[in-house]
């Protein structure tokens, strides 16, 4: 989930796609070879540009996970979400969630 390193491929087009029943803006990430093999997308919020979603596939089109966002909280002045809440692509298994606590 790098989008600054060398090695990052960010794709010019931004798309609009529902997910879960919402519109979200989702920019792909792909990276060279020796960086990594899995394509990410990452979901915001056309209103806000809050990133509510992001989501990853490894070589085959099932493989993968989405994690959705929730929440907001700000350390050293760095805005993170507070809840992550982990699913497999393949069956919206659901995997487990992470809490940020101060």
């Amino acid at each position: 989930m790098k989008l600054k390193d060398s090695g990052t491929i960010i794709h010019d087009k931004i798309e609009r796609k529902t997910f879960k029943g919402k519109e979200y803006l989702v920019l792909k990430a792909t990276y060279d070879a020796n960086v990594g093999k899995d394509t990410w997308f990452f979901y915001f919020n056309p209103k806000t540009y809050a990133m509510e979603v992001y989501q990853f596939y490894k070589q085959a089109p099932d493989s993968g996970e989405y994690i959705l966002l929730s929440g907001e909280e700000t350390i050293n002045g760095i805005k993170m979400p507070k809840t992550r809440a982990w699913y497999y692509n393949k069956d919206d298994g659901y995997l487990g969630t992470d809490t940020l606590s101060k």
